[in-house]
């Protein structure tokens, strides 16, 4: 569904284009409910990136007296790499003729690079389309006598869009009519009605993927009361992938391999994991409680050279995920794989539903593997009538039993990278001055900024980096061994929460002021946090029970924790931190609240004195904030929650996690390693936990939840399983690993010994 984002203050001409944007777009599901209009810029701005984080597909339309600097700003908040497009020039040296000096010609044709153009007849104020974020971007202008050859154009790209969509079989529902959904003979209504009824009884949602089995739930949204309300539909699409037959995947495979880093290994997505990717996608993209996702059929030739036909149904949370494989040797049975995939879905989701609705937190050892086996039943036919036989009764009866998920809801509060819904808004200073605070930097004197920022320094993702292949529940090695060799791949340094110190610098060198980073980073949505001004500031400070003076204790805490090397602005950032963590904690801090004892440099001292001149700290409604830091991140932030898990985890909401902290991931120690044998893992975990490790070491460690900051099966782990005791990722890495391990957001392999 598209949307059209616009400003409220428009001639009438502008409000008769938008009236012809709607009549062009309305079979691509542009209608009055998908327009909003804003107040300023900055609200617009922030709801449009928003928006693209959740994967939608944007189109901001303004007028010409605004249409470059709007275009410019926009660029520019999104880190889109700018070009200038010649064949917009020539259109403009064509049908301008001398009046070319009037013609802000850098303006007109700057567009992102690789974008699609959207061309006027005579050049000016053309549009453009692009992949930003997780969505799709269309500018255009509000201009009636040029907006005909504008949409032409984006009806034309939508279309195309539609066709490569069609030809991997991953279309949009909207664009199928019904009669054209081919529905199975096994009647799926009573599983459909099932879970809509659980959901709606208990005000949740889920999304689904697209695809066959998807589509024939689809087909019921008319018949089954609120169906619309419970049950939403998201296209994801692999492409490089799903267009390749098995050979080229498998070629494709064997060349990565030639090129990894030494010693390290890049996986394979396994088709379990690629579901479970794909419904962790929805759910985010759409904001719903639960993520779905049924896979085609699949077919694979066992050892014994019999052959398997088999599909996933992948059901997510916010905190698990589970893939259950449906699979059978009976090809007669092949047209039940799907139907009985979408039982088998509605089963999961009414479970998972029920447990997080009563909140149990129950953890089943026994069904801890990444995927669950059920085999498809065997089906008759008689006179064109489909009857059950007893394979399907007992079939049945196996799905009931293996539908039953009873994880541990221990970070269900957890917000993922995707789940910030939106940006930061205004960060009061004082309660009337007003800093803009965006998700990317603004200039405050003038808003529409004519420069734009090296997107190459976000193009370094988590997704391109190498880790194991981890599942989303447990690691365990495939040969049994009484001695080994465990390796952590651990990402950021630190416990994840509050402000990361490396992408607070990197913020910094991007335009960022002090308190554009201070409102990232410790982002309220309920627009509770704020700089206040004018604190006096007391004339000593406790640490580890020595008074020192505020001055000298907070340049120190500087030094120590950043140092005069970062840059001026995170330095400020970090310095107003320092001092909010100091006075919420009653100005007596201990030895591990912050690091101490360097000797300040003038630059340290010269920030702590102007921080100190303003009197600033940062508060929380009517409350001094909580205000942690850390080195680095994984490339967003988690939760208080999932560190601490307890006191004051639930009520900050401004460390909810999932702020985005893109510099992190150009650290040269964004990623490490650490190795430990089996006998020395074992003799720690004795002597600093006092739990006997015996048995195969294969089984001593389980990750059980985590946030999957890094992908959907790595992440900062909010519980892990040690030797049958159950504890937090951050008190395994100090408690248990002595800080061994620089982040809780880690994986693990196990390798036994030859």
């Amino acid at each position: 569904m598209i949307r059209l984002y616009t400003l409220k203050d428009i001639s009438a001409f502008s409000s008769d284009s938008i009236y012809k944007i709607c009549l062009a777009l309305d079979r691509f599901g542009m209608s009055e409910e998908t327009i909003e209009d804003f107040e300023s810029y900055d609200e617009m701005f922030d709801e449009v990136m928003s928006s693209l984080e959740k994967g939608r597909h944007v189109i901001v339309a303004a007028e010409h007296t605004d249409f470059i600097r709007t275009k410019r700003e926009l660029m520019t908040r999104l880190i889109l790499e700018s070009s200038v497009s010649p064949e917009i020039a020539d259109f403009i040296t064509l049908n301008a003729g001398d009046d070319l000096s009037e013609i802000d010609m850098d303006g007109h044709c700057l567009v992102p690079e690789g974008s699609v153009l959207h061309l006027t007849s005579d050049g000016l104020f053309s549009g453009f389309t692009c992949d930003t974020l997780s969505g799709r971007l269309t500018f255009i202008p509000l201009d009636f006598m040029r907006l005909d050859e504008v949409l032409a154009s984006v009806v034309k790209n939508e279309e195309e869009v539609l066709s490569l969509m069609k030809l991997q079989g991953n279309a949009p529902f909207a664009d199928f009519a019904a009669d054209e959904i081919q529905m199975p003979d096994y009647d799926i209504v009573p599983s459909v009605e099932k879970l809509v009824s659980s959901l709606q009884r208990l005000d949740k949602k889920v999304a689904l993927t697209t695809g066959e089995a998807a589509m024939w739930i689809y087909n019921l949204y008319d018949k089954i009361d609120g169906f619309t309300d419970t049950i939403g539909f998201v296209e994801i699409t692999d492409p490089e992938e799903e267009t390749k037959d098995e050979e080229q995947q498998e070629a494709d495979f064997e060349e990565s391999l030639q090129n990894k880093e030494e010693g390290e290994e890049i996986p394979k997505e396994s088709e379990s994991m690629r579901v479970i990717r794909h419904a962790r996608e929805a759910m985010y993209n759409t904001e719903c409680d639960f993520g779905a996702s049924i896979s085609p059929v699949y077919s694979t030739e066992n050892e014994n050279g019999q052959t398997s036909y088999y599909a996933y149904v992948a059901v997510v949370d916010r905190s698990t995920a589970k893939a259950k494989k449906i699979n059978t040797l009976n090809p007669d049975d092949i047209p039940l794989i799907l139907p009985h995939a979408v039982t088998v879905l509605s089963d999961v989701v009414c479970k998972k539903a029920e447990v997080i609705n009563t909140a149990i937190a129950k953890i089943d050892y026994s069904d801890e593997a990444e995927e669950d086996k059920t085999e498809a039943p065997a089906a008759a036919v008689k006179d064109g009538v489909f009857t059950l036989t007893k394979g399907m009764l007992i079939f049945a009866a196996v799905v009931l039993v293996f539908a039953i998920v009873s994880p541990m809801i221990m970070t269900y509060l957890m917000l993922k990278p995707q789940t910030t819904t939106t940006n930061p808004t205004d960060f009061p200073v004082n309660n009337t001055a007003y800093y803009q605070s965006t998700t990317e930097p603004t200039t405050t004197a003038n808003p529409f900024v004519n420069t734009t920022k090296d997107p190459a320094q976000l193009n370094n993702g988590v997704t391109e980096q190498v880790a194991p292949e981890v599942s989303a529940v447990t690691t365990t090695a495939a040969v049994k061994s009484e001695k080994g060799v465990f390796t952590f791949y651990v990402f950021g340094y630190g416990h994840g929460v509050g402000m990361s110190q490396v992408g607070a610098n990197y913020l910094a060198t991007q335009g960022w002021d002090a308190w554009q980073i201070l409102a990232h980073y410790y982002y309220d949505a309920g627009e509770n946090t704020r700089i206040v001004s004018g604190d006096a500031y007391p004339a000593k400070i406790k640490y580890a029970g020595t008074e020192y003076n505020t001055r000298d204790f907070i340049a120190s805490a500087l030094e120590s924790e950043m140092g005069g090397s970062y840059q001026v602005e995170a330095l400020k950032a970090q310095a107003v931190a320092i001092y909010t963590f100091a006075k919420y904690n009653g100005f007596n801090l201990g030895a591990d609240a912050t690091a101490f004892g360097k000797t300040p440099s003038q630059t340290v001292y010269s920030v702590v004195d102007d921080v100190m001149a303003g009197g600033y700290y940062i508060a929380n409604g009517s409350d001094v904030a909580v205000t942690p830091f850390h080195a680095m991140s994984a490339g967003v932030t988690t939760s208080y929650y999932n560190v601490w898990g307890k006191g004051i985890g639930a009520s900050v909401p401004y460390l909810s996690g999932g702020r985005k902290s893109y510099g992190d991931y150009l650290d040269p120690n964004f990623k490490s390693t650490y190795t430990i044998t089996s006998d020395d893992l074992k003799q720690l975990v004795k002597e600093n936990a006092k739990i006997d490790l015996a048995g195969d070491p294969s089984t001593w460690l389980g990750i059980i939840t985590h946030d999957s900051a890094v992908r959907d099966d790595i992440g900062y782990v909010s519980s892990i399983n040690v030797g049958g005791t159950i504890m937090t990722g951050n008190d395994f890495r100090i408690k248990v690993m002595g800080g061994r391990i620089r982040s809780h957001c880690f994986a693990f392999t196990y390798t036994p010994n030859a």
